[in-house]
């Protein structure tokens, strides 16, 4: 009885399944059309550039600082540390709040990534640059009042 209960099952399975299978299309690929291509679509109006928010919180600024290291990464895909950390002062962001990591392991070869923070009021806008790209957050101060754990470099050029 058990055997006949699943061989039906079975049965039933793939019998959907061709029904399913049934449904595509035949011919997958587009049709040339007779008259004009589709009309072109209205170009979608640029948005502005982010900008320094003087007093800004560290959400109201992340904008920006993503763009000021976006800008950076595509003119020097492979930036020190302190390029890095001259990105983002010349952008306004105030250099004795930052951190950031080495560009270099202690032996001598480049870092698999870069780490920099911003601390602006009780947060931190945090950056890490891998692979010529970045990716970002916010992440509350520790309880050290910094916002990297680890070592990190003495910023005083």
């Amino acid at each position: 009885m058990r055997i006949e209960v699943v061989r039906a099952s079975v049965v039933a399975v793939l019998g959907l399944a061709l029904l399913v299978a049934g449904c595509a299309p035949i011919d997958a690929q587009p049709s040339p059309t007779d008259g004009p291509s589709a009309e072109p679509t209205a170009s979608a109006t640029p948005q502005p550039e982010p900008e320094f928010v003087d007093g800004g919180t560290a959400g109201q600024n992340r904008p920006y600082f993503e763009f000021l290291l976006t800008g950076m990464l595509e003119r020097n895909p492979e930036p020190s540390s302190e390029t890095v950390v001259n990105a983002l002062v010349s952008g306004g962001f105030d250099k004795a709040s930052m951190q950031v990591t080495a560009d270099t392991t202690p032996v001598g070869q480049r870092a698999d990534s870069i780490l920099v923070s911003v601390l602006i009021g009780d947060q931190c806008l945090i950056g890490q640059i891998i692979d010529s790209g970045l990716t970002s957050q916010l992440a509350d101060v520790l309880g050290t009042g910094r916002c990297l754990i680890g070592e990190t470099l003495s910023i005083d050029w």
